[in-house]
């Protein structure tokens, strides 16, 4: 009798004994097969060996295909497969039996018990890689120490589903057996992960907002701005599981989104996430306008409303507390406002429209002395950012602490030297640190200062 090899179409025929097909088999499952071919490196290889009664067997590599022996003539190859009539099989006397529970818990050792008869020469581990202590791919035993049972205890690293087996050879055959043991449920993973987005947005924006949790049936989003809950679109009402999620904000302010993920055994929270959201910007206002800021009504810490936007005058003088909701438009609340980040390279341009009524109305804006800040520039302009002015009654500079400002007044006051407002009239309050900004001053740290700015009016 003899076979056929066939490394790659076409296939040459060559006569061998029949002994020798369980040698080749056998050969090529230990990794070496005398086969005067040439290698075929880095690529899965299937030889076809057929008898002459048109039996076979079919030998497939792993993707190292066949390999020269270093300094000989003879192939090697690596996770070998075979199957086919022509094989050879086990026989009563040569078996191999594995046995494991059907279920264990993940990080708690278990023990898997298997057996090999004593026809069994050398048995190898296989199944699912990245078990420490069933090596896959690894000799088990050699010789008569394969005889027998076997107990080896094994630990999962993560939950899942996972094989185990054990494949035996011998002159004449090989035998394998396995079954498959899962991890217990769990919650999602991983815990604290990560949400993905931008650290700062634009009101009426959309933001991609991205996570990766695996196992989860349910997101669910919360958010807070400026330090209390808050429902946004997209975020809160949303409870899909798939990532990313776009987001729009309708405030400005500083937001925390959280996320919390979770299936039928648990749940698994996210890390906040902050971003800080810009009102939409006045595209007639030159580079460096301030958009936000943190705004006190007193000394202390408790009474400031952080992350204001005070591109409008009423978020900084409409009102006489950081907790109020309503705020009183221009000429707003007779209050001073502590300004705790202005920023040195940057202005502050709050807008307002001077009132119809009444019309001997007046006020005045004050660089107040109870801070020591740096000096300031000021002006009150149609024009957002604008600190050219030659009209001194509404454009000031190099203003020091306790001097006045900028006074204004409206039409039917009679005082000479205010700055004329007209009635129905959008117009901008623009403030500045004075140019070249002190490298070191008390209320000043890093590229922000501390300012304070007192507002009163009639009536």
């Amino acid at each position: 009798m003899g076979y056929r090899i066939c490394i790659a179409s076409p296939c040459r025929c060559r006569n061998r004994p029949m002994h020798l097909l369980a040698a080749i088999r056998n050969s090529l499952i230990l990794a070496g097969a005398a086969l005067f071919a040439a290698p075929m490196a880095q690529a899965q290889v299937t030889l076809n060996l057929t008898t002459v009664e048109q039996t076979n067997c079919v030998a497939v590599t792993d993707v190292q295909g066949l390999q020269l022996v270093p300094g000989g003539t003879d192939l090697q190859a690596t996770g070998v497969t075979l199957t086919g009539t022509g094989c050879g099989s086990a026989n009563s006397e040569f078996d191999v039996t594995v046995n494991a529970p059907a279920s264990a818990v993940a990080g708690t050792p278990f023990t898997i018990s298997w057996s090999a008869t004593d026809a069994a020469t050398k048995c190898t581990y296989g199944g699912t890689p990245g078990v420490t202590d069933w090596p896959v791919g690894q000799t088990a035993c050699d010789g008569a120490a394969c005889t027998g049972t076997h107990n080896k205890s094994v630990t999962l690293p993560g939950a899942g589903n996972y094989s185990f087996s054990m494949t035996c050879t011998n002159a004449t055959g090989f035998a394998q057996d396995g079954l498959t043991a899962s991890g217990p449920p769990e919650a999602p993973q991983p815990p604290n992960f990560v949400l993905t987005a931008p650290a700062t947005a634009t009101v009426g924006t959309a933001i991609q907002v991205s996570w990766a949790v695996t196992g989860a049936t349910a997101c669910t989003g919360s958010a807070s701005l400026n330090g209390s809950s808050a429902s946004l679109a997209g975020w809160t009402d949303v409870t899909s599981a798939t990532s990313p999620r776009s987001v729009t904000f309708a405030q400005a302010g500083a937001w925390v989104l959280n996320l919390s993920c979770s299936n039928a055994n648990g749940s698994t929270a996210s890390q906040p996430r902050a971003i800080t959201v810009s009102p939409v910007g006045d595209p007639s206002c030159p580079a460096g306008r301030q958009t936000t800021a943190d705004v006190c009504y007193s000394y202390g810490p408790s009474n400031c409303a952080n992350n204001s936007d005070v591109t409008k005058f009423e978020n900084i003088w409409g009102r006489t507390s950081g907790t109020d909701t309503t705020f009183a438009m221009f000429p707003g609340e007779n209050v001073f406002a502590i300004i705790k980040n202005m920023q040195k390279s940057g202005y502050i341009s709050a807008k307002f429209t001077a009132p119809l009524l009444p019309l001997n109305s007046w006020g005045i804006f004050n660089h107040a002395a109870t801070t020591s800040g740096p000096p300031l520039d000021a002006s009150i302009s149609s024009t957002c950012g604008d600190f050219a002015g030659t009209d001194f009654r509404c454009n000031v500079t190099g203003i020091d602490t306790g001097d006045n400002m900028i006074a204004w007044k409206l039409p039917g006051y009679p005082g000479p030297s205010l700055c004329q407002l007209t009635p129905g009239e959008t117009y901008y309050l623009n403030i500045r640190i004075t140019s070249p900004p002190p490298a070191t001053h008390n209320d000043c740290s890093g590229a922000t200062c501390k300012i304070n700015i007192q507002n009163n009016h009639t009536p």
